[in-house]
């Protein structure tokens, strides 16, 4: 538990798949997966899906490597666009592809992007200008990326001596520490809800801000974490899609009708909150079927946490994303994924 009342995002999906209504999390389809992942498990790792793209950023050695990451998880949100708009790319990427090679451009651009005394003042020509696509069509959320760079830039000027890395030292390599300390000083991150008169959480900029540190430093440096394996998936809308694909999950027909017509689900409706959490605690239940297998063939082979687990779902949707199409994707506009 991060916060007084507030179930924790592992707790939140068990909570919630206990009681949904609209999403179902299936066996088989698990059993599926599973074999499909384990297949991928290879030189004693789990073998991420190549998605088409590559990642967009400063080596480990850049001196404002910790800060380009914090700033990069704090625009992490809604990529989505309609189904007949045209998609914002940067450099013919899309997504979060895009909101790196951006950010990266940024920064041979000449712009202090890592430094919350630019961006806690940033304008919206500035943004606009940094953002800029390959077409006319703009990011989402335009507004609400102002407001999110100005919040979190204040709050590491005034709490932090304007650097994140003082968080990533207060948690003294302890992921979950420095989950709370994002939760709890960054309102922005706060990504929760109630369900059945019960606070739960998802946290999903939060714990992939964390992640993605573990990731781009090599589980070293300012990644090493003892308590990584604590994290859960992280509750998008682009990984549910993949567990549909697989039968690990199967919505309502009133849900899917819904999805299908390209319908947005608001932010912390039943059914929002349902696919995010069933999400979570299926990707738990599939943590616990690869480690059983594992176990089962007496390989000595690492048994993969839920961040790559879900990297490697996440990257399966971008490298099959055709034969995707024909499962819908839930749509919710707000910040928190």
């Amino acid at each position: 538990m991060v916060r007084n009342g507030i179930l924790s995002p592992a707790e939140s999906g068990k909570f919630i798949n206990t009681r949904a209504q609209h999403v179902r999390i299936h066996e088989d389809g698990l059993e599926k997966l599973c074999k499909e992942m384990f297949s991928s498990l290879k030189d004693n790792k789990l073998q991420i899906p190549d998605a088409g793209a590559d990642t967009i950023h400063p080596n480990k050695d850049h001196p404002h490597a910790v800060d380009w990451i914090f700033v990069t998880d704090s625009l992490n949100f809604c990529f989505w666009s309609q189904s007949k708009e045209t998609q914002w790319t940067v450099n013919g990427y899309t997504g979060y592809f895009a909101l790196e090679a951006a950010l990266h451009r940024a920064l041979k651009e000449g712009y202090d992007i890592t430094n919350p005394e630019y961006y806690s003042k940033i304008t919206e020509e500035q943004l606009s200008h940094i953002l800029r696509g390959d077409t006319s069509a703009k990011i989402p959320l335009f507004n609400e990326r102002i407001s999110v760079l100005h919040e979190v830039g204040s709050i590491l000027i005034n709490k932090y001596e304007g650097t994140f890395l003082n968080c990533v030292k207060e948690a003294d390599k302890s992921a979950s520490k420095l989950l709370e300390i994002v939760v709890n000083n960054f309102p922005c991150f706060r990504d929760e809800a109630i369900y059945k008169d019960q606070g739960v959480s998802f946290y999903k900029r939060a714990q992939i801000l964390v992640a993605d540190l573990w990731n781009f430093f090599d589980g070293t440096q300012w990644g090493e974490f003892r308590d990584i394996d604590k994290m859960t998936m992280f509750a998008d809308y682009r990984v549910p899609q993949v567990l549909v694909y697989f039968g690990v999950m199967s919505y309502s027909d009133e849900l899917m009708e819904k999805l299908q017509k390209d319908y947005n689900l608001p932010s912390g409706s039943e059914e929002e909150i349902e696919i995010r959490g069933c999400s979570i605690h299926a990707v738990e239940l599939l943590k616990q079927k690869l480690q059983e297998l594992i176990k089962r063939t007496g390989l000595n082979i690492e048994v993969p946490n839920s961040s790559l687990i879900d990297y490697y779902l996440w990257c399966y949707r971008r490298k099959h994303a055709k034969e995707m199409e024909a499962i819908p994707y839930h749509k919710t506009l707000g910040i928190f994924y």
